[in-house]
């Protein structure tokens, strides 16, 4: 048997960093014949040729274009279930979950729901070639890890999950709080109530699982990712351009629109799922308008960790959302303190400053207090050999005399503490006066040679002007003999 169709798997000197970056920076390799490029074994011996251009091609083309064919695909089958589940809810002009525009709409979401599973297998299977390509394995079971096979089922899972045609109904339980009901304490008791709800609730709520890909979009399209030089200097420190990398990068330079931004939609996308694991407890009385409406406030002080009691959820469905909505709300409100705080704060050269009239003051009060000190010592020491004032002098002095002496210590007192607390400054400082240093030596030391080569060069050039003398004179002489 042939041991040249058996793949060999990568070697040592193609095998990749130990940090890998996000992005993948193809290598050239060249084979006896002198093409470029790489090879890849399938399944039988079959080998792909890519050359370095098309690798690249792979990475800044295919890979965005498959990214933003997944998010247009997840957010069409997104706006195909909402108008489906507006329009059977309230049942505009009759239409049910049995109605033909209802099955029309699932049918098309079940079909962007399959356009966007070939689009995410596409997505993985670009990964893999780019790790083969960043690698330099042959096959292709190298890169394919258990990390990487739980990533796509999961991601499989969250874009497969979708409202179906004939997806039947669902018996959940209604708890109707002795909070809002009238009477007695014995009246007033926790009642609960079996409604037929529509299983395409739990998959519409499921189904904003998608938006993950938002996230991927965001890293793929940002600046760091676009920008060679970013990700050049990102691989040169070993940072990953990925989506935390990104993230921070946008709380960094502008905090309040991010913020902003991801507290409105996120209010938004919770209301909506909170409307729809709760509307079908209330009565046909009540307007659709309030319903959204007590979701929106129900929502909004859940989120600001405020729980006023008026609107209480009535399903387990709309419990965990309530807990998961409060959860981040608390994350949420400790990041915009961390920003307001970040914001608040000196600059370097604003405390440079503070602190440089802070040490000019304490060095001010500190020569005031020792020439008080010795002031009313001399004081004490007049009225000791002159005996002028009495004792009633004497005892004023010196009472002066202990509080210059306390004075003193304070200010000594607060000035250690004044060094202590900017140890860090002056390590600064004295790294920055080292260098300094260092540079002024080093330039003392290039003009010292300098000097020595242009002596050097003087004397030569002596030596050559009486070298030039001494040869013109005998011939001088000899002139003038004959």
């Amino acid at each position: 048997m042939n041991r040249e169709t058996f793949s060999r798997g990568p070697t040592i000197a193609s095998a990749p960093s130990v940090e890998q970056e996000d992005y993948r920076t193809p290598r050239p390799s060249f084979d006896n014949g002198g093409y470029a490029g790489k090879s890849f074994d399938f399944s039988n011996g079959h080998s792909l040729g890519f050359t370095a251009s098309e690798s690249n091609g792979l990475v800044k083309l295919f890979r965005v274009r498959i990214t933003d064919r997944s998010l247009y695909l997840a957010l069409f089958g997104v706006i195909l279930m909402l108008v489906d589940s507006e329009l059977t809810a309230e049942k505009v002009h009759g239409v049910s979950k049995d109605h033909w525009l209802s099955m029309s709409l699932r049918i098309c979401v079940t079909c962007s729901t399959v356009a966007l599973l070939y689009h995410i297998i596409l997505y993985h299977l670009n990964d893999i070639v780019l790790e083969l390509v960043d690698c330099g394995a042959d096959d292709w079971r190298v890169v394919v890890t258990t990390e990487r096979i739980v990533q796509f089922i999961v991601e499989f899972i969250c874009c497969a999950v979708c409202p179906i045609p004939g997806s039947g109904k669902i018996t959940w339980t209604y708890i109707e709080p002795s909070l809002h009901k009238d009477g007695s304490s014995e009246e007033r008791k926790i009642q609960t109530r079996h409604v037929d709800v529509p299983i395409d609730i739990i998959l519409s709520c499921f189904m904003l699982c998608r938006a993950y890909l938002f996230a991927r979009f965001m890293v793929l399209h940002s600046k760091q990712f676009q920008d060679a030089s970013t990700r050049t200097l990102a691989a040169l420190n070993r940072i990953q351009v990925n989506f935390s990398f990104v993230i921070k990068t946008s709380l960094d330079q502008q905090p309040v629109l991010f913020l902003t931004s991801f507290t409105f939609i996120f209010w938004i996308i919770m209301s909506w799922m909170f409307v729809q694991c709760e509307r079908y407890g209330f009565s046909g009385e009540n307007p659709q308008s309030i319903i959204y409406s007590n979701s929106l406030w129900f929502i909004a002080i859940t989120f600001m960790l405020n729980g006023y009691g008026d609107i209480v959820p009535q399903t387990n469905a709309g419990r965990i959302i309530a807990i998961f909505v409060g959860v981040v709300g608390a994350i949420t409100s400790s990041i915009l303190i961390a920003v307001i705080s970040r914001n608040i704060l000196l600059s370097q050269g604003q405390r440079n400053v503070n602190n440089f009239m802070y040490d000019s003051k304490l060095s001010r009060e500190h020569k005031e207090a020792a020439a008080r000190v010795l002031q009313h010592t001399w004081h004490i020491h007049k009225c000791l050999q002159g005996g002028e004032g009495g004792n009633r002098r004497l005892r004023t002095y010196q009472r002066k005399f202990l509080r210059a002496i306390h004075k003193f210590r304070s200010v000594k007192s607060e000035m250690r503490e004044f060094s202590e607390n900017n140890n860090q400054n002056n390590h600064q400082v004295n790294r920055l006066v080292t260098d300094m240093h260092t540079s002024m030596q080093r330039l003392i030391n290039v003009q010292e040679e300098m000097r020595m080569q242009i002596e050097v060069l003087q004397q030569s050039v002596r030596n050559h002007y009486h070298h030039s003398n001494s040869s013109n004179v005998p011939q001088l002489q000899g002139t003038g003999s004959s």
